[in-house]
């Protein structure tokens, strides 16, 4: 099955088909047959340009879908890891019952759309740059081997092995080189141009910073609901021993409850004789 013609390829049949029209009406000729082939081409290429569209549309949903993958993974590693990082072991145990899931924080999720977003940038970026940097390679390799083609004609020629076309086949590769030359730096040139890696990468790390802060904040509150929980664990458990010494007959049994240094110093912020700083442990 043939390809169909390119946008370009229709626009030149296009131009010539216009070329025999005029020639045709300068001429007296009949015109049928070009308006025809016009009405062809031009059929051709609103078809060409709607199926470009179609295409572009159909890549750009399939990024977004990718991104939208990559971004909701990113945002459960996330997640998790700042789950993870506020564990306190032993308050499962003692509330009871399973600790309440931490809810994926919002800030989480939008940092971690940019930063796949981001990444698929420079993805891009790296995906234009490759065959443009390659062509320039190539070039450099093939005028190195002239250049090794040079030295090794110089080192027969010192080692006393002359031959009457070494100075014709060094000025042919020494144009080569020349040439190459020319290429090259033209094709480095390009590759410059085309490298836009540089911005893509400091987007991607501002990105980065900003999923970073934003795990920070989500541990931080799930850290906080995770000492408002052992309040409550605790405030029940102190529940229970009051109405245990008074069943027992103590007339004030919360006075035998003494809380750590440790504890008054956490709650309090004071300084209190005894107390380690439980705030930076």
């Amino acid at each position: 099955m043939s390809q169909p013609n390119t946008i370009e390829q229709l626009n030149e049949q296009l131009a010539a088909a216009n070329t025999a029209l005029e020639e045709a009406l300068e001429n007296g000729g009949d015109s049928t047959a070009p308006r025809y082939q016009i009405g062809l081409i031009e059929a051709e290429i609103a078809a060409a340009v709607r199926r470009q569209r179609e295409e572009k549309a159909e890549a750009e949903r399939v990024e977004r879908a990718a991104i939208a993958e990559a971004a909701a993974e990113v945002a459960t590693q996330t997640h998790d890891a700042a789950v993870v990082a506020v564990e306190v072991p032993g308050l499962a145990e003692l509330a009871g019952t399973p600790l309440p899931a931490v809810t994926q924080d919002p800030a989480i999720e939008a940092a971690a759309r940019e930063v796949a977003r981001c990444r698929a940038t420079l993805s891009a970026a790296e995906t234009t740059l490759k065959p443009i940097a390659d062509q320039a390679e190539r070039l450099a390799g093939r005028m190195n081997e002239k250049r090794a083609a040079i030295e090794a004609i110089k080192a027969r020629r010192l080692a006393g092995e002359e031959k009457p076309s070494d100075a014709a086949e060094m000025a042919l590769l020494q144009a080569d080189i020349d040439a190459l030359q020319l290429l090259v730096d033209d094709a480095r040139l390009k590759a410059q141009s085309a490298d836009s890696r540089q911005q893509a990468r400091a987007a991607l790390a501002t990105a980065e910073q900003q999923l970073e802060q934003a795990r920070r904040q989500a541990e931080y509150r799930a850290a906080l609901a995770r000492v408002e929980l052992a309040q409550e664990v605790f405030l029940d458990a102190f529940a229970v021993m009051v109405r245990a010494g008074r069943a027992a007959g103590q007339s004030s049994p919360w006075a035998a409850y003494k809380a750590s240094p440790n504890l008054v110093r956490a709650v309090t912020g004071q300084l209190v004789a005894g107390a380690s700083n439980p705030f930076f442990n």
